[in-house]
């Protein structure tokens, strides 16, 4: 296929999935009811992009995948339009064959003129749905990713197939509960008569989590001489590498002293070894460093390594272990800047599976001096160097590990936001409920994607549950404050508003996030990112518990007991925390939980209460027995004569967003295609022949949801409510 052909099919994407959502091909394997024929078999094209690897800090629970954007056009414009997206989502497996959805995650992307390969990180965090103690066996998920270019993969579709983009696999190894938290774990697991109340159990785990840790103690040399025996030579090496070292640098007598004495009592020879000591060699035997790139969302920089061997790593779970050292260098036209050096801890695990184990670390890194003015997008050469053991040498670029190696790539440095000048204090808010500002309108309702993809598709949308307000003070002094100021619904005006939130804050030189809980004193709050601190998200406060209808936000800033020298416009956006309600009836026969004989068109009602109304479903379960049913639905004024949707047998067909025969035993109407009402009460009368259906017991089911982003991470509210029947 042609360079020209292809872009054109990039382009009508979106007419040609309407038309027939399998004219790639992408469903033809998936086990849906009447998917339409494929016009052309084209999955899993990686020539534009590609998903290379995938990654996991058990510390943070951060999960991470890198991408590598591979043209520089095909991406439905340049930077100064919208763009297109890359969508990533992630499943885990843990064990018993059954994929879980942790969720979807995604960025922004143009066409850039640039040379080579542009590398971005786009991490997750995830809730293991699974855990063990450190003494038992490791619990090792196998991961799942979906990389998918300007079309969504669906929610828990494991086997959904992209067709710009690919699906890639790979293990990971989920931390251990401490030993305090396991213990009351396993009470509960293990007390019949005494029941522990969840809500306390959650307490007393968030209890202990916010305790320093206890950190594991080293393994005895011995002890893993005796494991890295195995490895042959350089196994041996390995376990007293970093005594070694230590005994090196060191310039206390006593210091060197002691360390020779206790690797002469081991009985190794250290001068066998002296070759690969003084002139060192990257070495990929053990580890080796497969990615590196930028999560520009939350400006930092991601390397992804592969952890190959069961032992080396000086002990196992329980144990402190050994740190994978990642040294970070950029380029920005003028030679390499050292960044900074971060790490992930890793372990002896017997149970390794053949592709490895894959860790990630991450390093928060300040790039706003670096940033350009709207429009012009800058780039910027990136390097890690992997070291295992002992920290890279830094402010070397050119520095070479005894175990490990180097990757290089190029990244994208968005440019600074519309209107944002360089070099002038100016505050922004980007997003209410992660989604952009410019794509809220004027009425509070959002339409798009979020803005680190953790949504997508929000159409006339209002938001609800924990609203994350999330923004930047560029170039802003030191020290600095701010004001939350909020207009709800009925008020006169704007109210400070100073509910306390938690953030997650890196400072440097470390690299781990901290939770920081941020209280306002005297109504205000410490804006506390600087070159020295990163919070995550650029989140400046959570908006909760407020009321259903339209409100106002912005921002004021000073510094400390100053005037007001910057604010941000106010901002309208609708607020809807209440769930619609739905409703299902069997009506005709004997009605509710009734009997009917096989070959009965079985009729009822149904109803949908929502004033932000998104989609309805009405369906039979269990599914493969009932598959041969035929459901037909008609509009009828319910009580009161309130409005109803307007949809007859005739325009369900366009409804249904699969594309499938609306005659069977399941129909959807949405408000995207304009069937659904998007206000008041949807209701109506359905009804169910019975002749293609095997004698069973059913369930009949609606499912309704609206149009609300909830806590900025996904989009609806939900209802469901069900009646029985029996088939004869």
């Amino acid at each position: 296929m042609s360079d020209e052909k292809e872009l054109q099919l990039r382009r009508s994407l979106p007419i040609l999935r309407a038309q027939n959502p399998n004219y790639f091909g992408n469903l033809s394997k998936l086990d849906l009811p009447d998917i339409p024929k494929a016009v052309l078999n084209m999955v899993e094209v990686t020539k534009y992009e590609q998903l290379t690897c995938i990654g996991y800090e058990p510390e943070s629970e951060v999960l991470a995948a890198v991408v590598k954007v591979k043209q520089t056009s095909g991406y439905s414009g340049g930077p100064c339009t919208d763009g297109s997206w890359e969508y990533v989502r992630f499943y885990l497996d843990y064990g018993d064959g059954t994929w879980i959805d942790h969720g979807m995650a995604g960025f922004n992307i143009h066409d850039l003129k640039t040379r080579g390969d542009l590398c971005y990180a786009v991490p997750i965090h995830i809730d293991p749905k699974k855990r063990t103690f450190c003494h038992r066996e490791p619990v090792l998920p196998r991961v799942r990713a979906i990389l998918s270019w300007n079309d969504v993969p669906p929610p828990n579709m494991p086997n959904w197939l992209p067709v710009w983009g690919n699906v890639l696999e790979r293990d990971i190894q989920i931390d251990p509960w401490s030993l305090v938290i396991g213990t009351i774990l396993d009470l509960k697991d293990q007390i019949d008569v005494v029941k522990i109340d969840p809500s306390l159990l959650d307490k007393l785990k968030e209890i202990v989590e916010q305790q320093p840790p206890i950190p594991n103690p080293p393994a005895p040399l011995a002890e893993l001489v005796k494991v890295d025996k195995d490895e042959g030579e350089m196994g041996v090496l390995r376990a007293v590498y970093p005594m070694v070292l230590e005994a090196a640098a060191s310039k206390s007598f006593e210091t060197v002293t002691g360390l020779t004495k206790a690797v002469q009592a081991l009985n190794i020879d250290l001068s066998k070894f002296d070759d690969f000591i003084l002139k060192p060699k990257f070495n990929t035997r053990y580890e080796e460093l497969h990615c590196v790139g930028l999560d520009r969302a939350e400006s930092r920089l991601h390397g992804v390594v592969q952890i190959k061997r069961r032992s080396g790593y000086s002990g196992g779970l329980c144990s402190k272990g050994s740190k994978e050292y990642i040294a970070f260098y950029l380029d920005f036209g003028s030679g390499w800047v050292y960044q900074g050096t971060t790490s992930v801890t890793v372990h002896n695990i017997p149970q390794i599976p053949n592709g490895g184990l894959w860790y990630q670390a991450s390093l928060p890194v300040n790039l706003d001096p670096y940033r350009e003015e709207w429009c012009k997008t800058g780039f910027a050469k990136i390097r890690g160097i992997l070291s295992w053991g002992v920290p890279p040498t830094p402010y070397d670029p050119d520095h070479v590990s005894h175990w490990g190696d180097h990757e290089d790539c190029v990244i994208e440095i968005k440019p600074l936001p519309e209107g944002i000048v360089p070099g002038q204090f100016t505050p922004f808010l980007e997003s209410i409920g992660n989604m952009a500002l410019p794509n809220i309108n004027a009425a509070g309702y959002a339409t798009g994607d979020a803005v680190s993809g953790e949504y997508a598709g929000a159409k006339d949308s209002p938001f609800g549950g924990n609203i994350p307000l999330k923004g930047n003070a560029f170039f802003a002094p030191s020290p600095l404050e701010y004001q939350i100021w909020l207009k709800r619904p009925g008020d006169p005006s704007a109210q400070p508003y100073t509910t306390s939130f938690d953030v997650w804050v890196t400072t440097y030189p470390s690299t781990t996030p901290v939770k920081v809980k941020q209280i306002a004193s005297g109504g205000w709050f410490d804006y506390l990112p600087s070159t020295t601190v990163s919070v995550a998200g650029g989140l400046l406060g959570m908006l909760s518990g407020l009321a259903d209808g339209e409100h106002q936000v912005y921002l004021l800033f000073r510094q400390p007991a100053g005037p007001i020298i910057a604010w941000t416009t106010p901002k309208t956006f609708m607020v809807d925390n209440t769930r619609p309600v739905v409703d299902v009836e069997i009506t005709s026969g004997t009605g509710n939980c009734g009997k009917f004989d096989k070959g009965d068109t079985i009729s009822g009602t149904f109803k949908m209460t929502e004033v932000h109304s998104r989609s309805l479903s009405i369906y039979v379960t269990p599914t493969d027995e009932g598959k041969g049913g035929v459901m037909k639905i008609t509009a009828a004024a319910p009580a009161g004569g309130a409005a109803v949707f307007p949809i007859t047998e005739t325009t369900v067909t366009a409804a249904n967003p699969d594309g499938a025969d609306p005659n069977k035993v399941r129909v959807t109407m949405t408000y995207n295609d304009g069937v659904l009402s998007g206000s008041g009460v949807n209701a109506g009368t359905w009804t169910l022949d019975t002749t293609d259906m095997d004698p069973c017991g059913y369930n009949i089911w609606i499912h309704g949801e609206d149009r609300t982003i909830v806590s900025g991470s996904h989009v609806g509210w939900d209802d469901w409510d069900g009646e029985g029947f029996c088939l004869t």
